[in-house]
Formats: C-alpha cells, sequence, structure tokens
C-alpha cells in the first residue's frame, strides 16, 4: 500500500450519514446508514467507526481500509420516549495515516422533534428587569420587554390572562431566562380540541409573517399563515399595550405591543401538534422575527 508522505496536503475522506425514518419520533426506533469512502491514496489503518445519537454512540472496528474502498455501516436504535426538540444523529470516523498521527472525518444530521410543550421550546430571554438591563434581548440589539412595565398590567410570572376570548398562561420565569419561542418552524404537541388555537405574542424589526400549520389526532393537516406587526408603538389592533420598554442603556419610554393571532379549527376534531409558522431562524438586527409567549384552544 502508498505510504503517507508529509509533504503532502491530506484531505479527509467523505463519511455519508441517513438517518430512517427521516422524521423520526420520540420512543420510535431510527436506522443510522454510514459509508465511508475512502478517497486518499493512502490506506486508512485501524479504522472505527462511531454512530452516535447525542449521546449515546455505538462502535465498529473497521480494521484498515484500502484506497478507494467504501464501507457501510448501519445501526438500529431507539430514541428516548421523552426525546424532544434538536437530536444529532452523527457518523464520526478515527483512523492512523502513520505511525505518528491520526486524523478523522465526520457527519452530522440534525433531527427537529416536536417540543412536548410550548415551554420546552422556549429559545429567547425577552424580559428584563429594571436593575439587569441586559439579560435578556428580544430583537437582537439588546432590547427587551420590561417586568416592571408588564407587571403593571397584569403580566406576572405564571398569571392567567384572557385576550379576544381566549384564556391565557404568561410565563412563568424569571427575567433574563427563556420566555417566548422565536417561530422557525418547530412543532409543539397538543391535546384537546376547541374552535380556535390562539397564539400571544409579537413581532420584532417588522410584521412576522409565516406559514404554520396544525395536525390533528386523525392525521390530517390544516394550514395557516400569520402577519403579526411590529411590537414597536401603541398599534390600535394589539392585545395588550406596554407603557415602555427596555434597553440596553436604560428605559425607553415609547410603549411595545402584544398581540393575539392564530387559526380557526375544526369543531370537534383532537389536536396532535402545531407547526409553528417559519419566519425566521433567530434574531438578528434588521431582520423580522415572530415571538410566541403563550397559546390557548378556546
Amino acid at each position: 500500500m502508498t505510504a503517507y508522505r508529509p509533504e503532502e496536503d491530506f484531505l479527509s475522506p467523505p463519511v455519508s450519514l441517513t438517518v430512517t425514518p427521516s422524521a423520526p419520533e420520540a420512543g420510535k426506533a431510527v436506522t443510522l446508514t454510514a459509508t465511508l469512502t475512502n478517497t486518499a491514496t493512502i490506506a486508512l489503518r485501524g479504522t472505527v467507526l462511531y454512530l452516535a445519537v447525542d449521546d449515546s454512540a455505538e462502535q465498529d472496528g473497521l480494521g484498515d481500509l484500502a484506497p478507494g474502498r467504501s464501507v457501510t455501516r448501519t445501526w438500529r436504535t431507539r430514541l428516548a420516549d421523552d426525546a424532544e426538540g434538536r437530536i444529532v444523529f452523527t457518523a464520526h470516523a478515527l483512523f492512523d495515516v502513520h505511525r505518528h498521527g491520526s486524523d478523522c472525518t465526520r457527519a452530522t444530521t440534525p433531527v427537529l422533534l416536536p417540543y412536548r410543550s410550548l415551554p420546552k421550546a422556549f429559545d429567547n430571554a425577552g424580559i428584563s428587569s429594571a436593575d439587569a438591563l441586559t439579560v435578556a434581548n428580544i430583537d437582537g440589539s439588546n432590547s427587551s420587554l420590561s417586568a416592571e412595565a408588564l407587571a403593571s398590567v397584569g403580566l406576572t410570572p405564571g398569571a392567567t390572562v384572557t385576550y379576544d376570548g381566549a384564556t391565557f398562561t404568561w410565563p412563568d420565569t424569571r427575567p433574563g431566562t427563556e420566555d417566548n419561542v422565536i417561530c422557525s418552524g418547530q412543532s409543539v404537541l397538543l391535546s384537546g380540541s376547541g374552535s380556535r388555537l390562539t397564539f400571544l405574542g409579537t413581532s420584532t424589526w417588522g410584521d412576522g409573517r409565516g406559514d404554520g400549520k396544525v395536525v390533528y389526532a386523525d392525521g390530517t393537516e390544516q394550514s395557516f399563515s400569520v402577519a403579526v406587526p411590529d411590537w414597536y408603538g401603541a398599534n390600535p389592533s394589539a392585545a395588550v399595550v406596554l407603557p415602555y420598554r427596555h434597553t440596553a442603556t436604560g428605559r425607553d419610554d415609547n410603549p411595545v405591543s402584544l398581540f393575539t393571532f392564530g387559526v380557526d379549527l375544526t369543531p370537534g376534531k383532537e389536536l396532535r401538534s402545531v407547526v409553528l409558522p417559519k419566519v425566521s431562524d433567530g434574531i438578528q438586527p434588521g431582520s423580522p422575527a415572530l415571538h410566541v409567549f403563550a397559546m390557548a384552544i378556546n
């Protein structure tokens, strides 16, 4: 076999990874299939392939892999019953390229499982307090909702409030902790039935526009679209208007607005989940993002 030459550039050979089914579910089996192909001019010696789901892994010794040769391995495993959110599947190969050196190659496939509840999906801290202004950032430019302003309109941690006929539970969180979800197509499990699924939230950096869907227990789906106004100012269509907000340097006495929005449901049909509208992949100054603090079936 061709010997390793230190003066040659070495590009790690590719490893591919597929996950079956492509939309796995908590508590169900998945199969990982990885193929390692030696595209180098030297043998990969003592090759070991790891297939992993987060912190759980399967190890397989492949031995020496000659130039041009491919090896495929599969691993069938079961996701935890409480698995939710972003799950990362990984194929990682380690091998020796000469007596005193080794290298590796890897491939990852992230999958977003349904969250078991809306609070489990929270990924943004949008509320700060007057004595800690910089612990939250709702818009990517270090602005935030004021805990004190929220309390002045009855939105204290864990409070029950009713807007537009829907009863919400405000996040039971401390300022500076994750209290809302930035809508980017996440799926959240639901149960119950009613005439409407309503969200309480707001948009930053312009109108939050996107498409989502509700999934019923019988497997049928219903698409919906939202267009939520920007939070800045006292919007006449708002569910509630706060007298001011926080910035990184202090209190900003311009009001900000929270809104209700949602989708009419098929009466009597049991819900399974909701796919939140795909508006953004996070927060970034100048780009609209839609934030949801609570939701209710009424």
